[in-house]
């Protein structure tokens, strides 16, 4: 590994010199182009006829040449119909679409910034976001403009079948109308790498939503870094499923964007349903699946999965939460022959931070763990209290620092110096343990940890633990104050149907141990 800096365990990737734990992975080339934008990136490849975009419950499709052309068309109608210009700031409040991406993409190649909401958001706090944002359009379909109703603001409504309601003076446009705007006399726009993309709130490390300033640069990096990282050569069969909502940063950077930028299928599903999911993998012969644990739980438990063919699933992900040994074990079991892998990362890394490696042999070793860094990222544990660094087996806050971290928070310098310092680190707020061989364990948030006595119990333990009972299927623990021990885990269980959990504390844990 020469690409390690001198006295680095090449091991773990830890250098006891500086306390950095460097990437395994061989650095990959980012564009170093100042102007140069995420669009032409994405699209730099040309992959033509290919499919693209399929919209789950229809079967309606893009070829990646047809979703080009609606993003530079539906761009010009932004400019021309509705005036935005760079650097405005659109709303998009939307469930997930085919059209969702062609926006994302379409406004950002104006040079304008994109921040997207959350569908089941309060009228309040979608105007709260707003107001923070800065937002001079709202891009949403017929069934939200209920929420949006007292808003003064140009709309798109996404949709000609359904009934829009009349919003007075203020002006409404139809997608449709954006799709037959010519492109002549759009300008092109100088865009910097530098220049912000979007901005995607979350409530971060620290508590309350704030906004995540994603730039052009935070996006291509993911892009490069996690497509590199995920150590598979990709081919034109593949097919992932977006079920995870793309007003997140998982389901719009990781899922959406980094699977177009090398050319593979995107099946999208406008909301959730488990038995859906099931057949649309089943319909669409999907090989690659990125999840959240409740699903990957309900994939390991649920007796439906079984009426379905998904022996098409090639890979499934998961990330946004840790998931436990014994869930992997079940659901190994169950997939035999899908590689599962975990992956790791925050709004404030655009998404990139670890995934597992393909060597499968080498993850057998590690279970349950996140992967490893990927390429061109750092990464350090430090002790909470003491605020040094730790070696390998031992652990702390995690502190990442690589070209995916975003530089601010928008308009919130205080929030930004707490979380990200001065030399480019981001402070994490996750308990993370790195083992000799450099792979990141994730045990659990430290704001979360429950005072028990003189000890820190993690909860995500306690419900893995939990998770191992057959006759549980999700389960969530927190702390519950207590005179002798200070907090006390307790915990909240969801029983399996027909499988009643029995309140004997022995028979219990000896169901959770076998």
């Amino acid at each position: 590994m020469e690409h390690l800096p001198e006295g680095t365990d090449p091991r773990s990737g830890y250098c006891s010199s500086d306390g950095i734990y460097y990437s395994k992975r061989p650095p990959v080339w980012i564009p170093p182009t100042r102007n140069f934008d995420l669009v032409s990136f994405v699209f730099a490849p040309q992959f033509g006829d290919r499919v693209a975009m399929v919209d789950a419950p229809t079967g309606r499709s893009l070829t990646y040449a047809q979703l080009e052309r609606n993003v530079r068309v539906v761009a010009a109608g932004l400019y021309k119909n509705l005036g935005v210009r760079q650097y405005d700031v659109v709303m998009l409040l939307s469930p997930n679409s085919i059209e969702f991406a062609v926006v994302f993409f379409a406004v950002m190649s104006l040079g304008a910034v994109l921040t997207t909401v959350n569908s089941v958001n309060t009228t309040g706090e979608i105007q709260k976001q707003m107001n923070d944002a800065g937002a001079k359009f709202i891009i949403t379909t017929a069934a939200l403009t209920e929420k949006i109703a007292g808003v003064d603001l140009p709309v798109v409504i996404f949709g000609d079948d359904e009934v829009v309601p009349s919003f007075g003076s203020r002006a409404t446009h139809r997608y449709s109308e954006l799709l037959r705007t010519d492109t002549n006399g759009v300008p092109r726009i100088q865009i910097s790498q530098d220049d912000i993309a979007a901005l995607l709130y979350s409530s971060g490390t620290t508590g309350l939503s704030k906004g995540v300033v994603v730039t052009h640069r935070n996006f291509i990096s993911c892009s490069c870094l996690y497509n590199s990282g995920v150590d598979e050569v990709f081919s034109s069969d593949h097919v992932l499923l977006v079920l995870l909502p793309m007003f997140h940063v998982y389901g719009l950077a990781i899922c959406t964007m980094c699977s177009l930028a090398r050319g593979i299928k995107v099946v999208v599903m406008p909301q959730f349903n488990f038995v859906e999911m099931l057949s649309f993998i089943q319909t669409y012969k999907i090989t690659h699946l990125p999840l959240v644990p409740p699903i990957i739980i309900a994939l390991a438990k649920q007796d439906v999965v079984l009426k379905f063919d998904l022996s098409s699933l090639f890979q499934i992900g998961s990330g946004a939460a840790p998931l436990g040994k014994d869930i992997l074990s079940l659901c190994a079991k169950r997939f035999p022959n899908v590689k599962l892998k975990q992956g790791y990362g925050l709004t404030e890394s655009t998404g990139a931070c670890s995934t597992a490696p393909t060597n499968v042999s080498d993850m057998d070793a590690h279970y349950g763990a996140s992967g490893i860094l990927l390429p061109n990222t750092q990464g350090m544990i430090i002790d909470p209290v003491t605020n040094k660094p730790m070696p390998p087996t031992k652990q702390g806050e995690f502190w990442i620092r690589g070209p995916s971290i975003v530089k601010e928070y928008f308009k919130n310098p205080k929030a930004t110096s707490e979380t990200i310092d001065k030399d480019g680190w981001l402070h994490t707020g996750d308990l993370v343990m790195i083992d000799n061989d450099g792979y990141i364990h994730v045990l659990d948030r430290l704001k979360e940890l429950i005072k028990y006595n003189a000890y820190q119990v993690a909860p995500a333990e306690l419900e893995a633990l939990l998770l191992s009972h057959p006759s549980i299927l999700d389960c969530a623990v927190i702390p519950y104050p207590d005179e002798v021990a200070g907090q006390i885990p307790m915990a909240y269980i969801v029983q399996k149907p027909g499988s009643p959990v029995q309140e004997s504390k022995e028979s219990c844990l000896h169901k959770c141990h076998t």
